[in-house]
């Protein structure tokens, strides 16, 4: 339960942020807190090929901010993504943990058999990243709304029994990838404002 805290602090402080770098250093901590929480349950190339996937995706919005005063301002948008991915993300714990049928126990620290915190996790993300889709204004929250997205995605990977590296490989370049296509609208975007 406290790496499902970490991951929604780090999230709200990524969608929080008005300035596009504290964004990026804000979501990279949001996808290491992320991979911390399957521990040693994924393997090391599979941690590592997210980590290297996460430190790419902040480095490329962290040189397509070009200064330190970029960004875009949340507003109201903070608060509708908050509501929606805190009111869905308790509905599906409170699923998630009914529906095996099965007790489920979680701990506040330690590991968690059942997958239940990453479930919850992973839901978190992805309903905030599309509640930040929903409200972005420009290329700035689009971006992280995609890559929170995408980092809900990997936690969901890690649960799936059998080999691993395709999807993990896939969904690495895929994060990159939409780092590199945020960034191309980033810079138009500011290009367009200071013309």
């Amino acid at each position: 339960m406290l790496m499902l805290g970490l991951v929604a602090v780090a999230t709200l402080a990524a969608n929080g942020a008005q300035h596009l770098r504290y964004m990026a250093l804000a979501f990279l901590g949001v996808a290491i807190a992320a991979h911390l929480m399957a521990g040693p349950d994924i393997s090391v190339w599979q941690a590592a090929l997210s980590l290297a996937a996460a430190l790419v995706t902040t480095a490329i919005l962290f040189i397509a901010a070009r200064d330190g005063r970029f960004g875009e301002d949340p507003g109201w948008r903070l608060w509708v993504a908050t509501i929606v991915a805190a009111t869905t993300t308790a509905a599906a714990f409170a699923f998630l943990r009914t529906a095996s049928g099965e007790d489920v126990h979680v701990s506040v620290l330690g590991a968690d058999p059942s997958g239940v915190t990453q479930q919850a996790a992973a839901f978190w993300l992805l309903s905030s990243g599309v509640a930040i889709l929903l409200t972005a204004r420009g290329a700035v929250r689009g971006s992280l709304g995609a890559l929170l997205m995408l980092t809900g995605t990997q936690l969901l990977v890690q649960l799936v029994p059998g080999p691993q590296f395709a999807l993990a490989l896939m969904l690495a370049w895929l994060q990159v990838v939409v780092a590199l296509a945020g960034a191309f609208l980033i810079v138009n975007e500011r290009a367009l404002r200071e013309a």
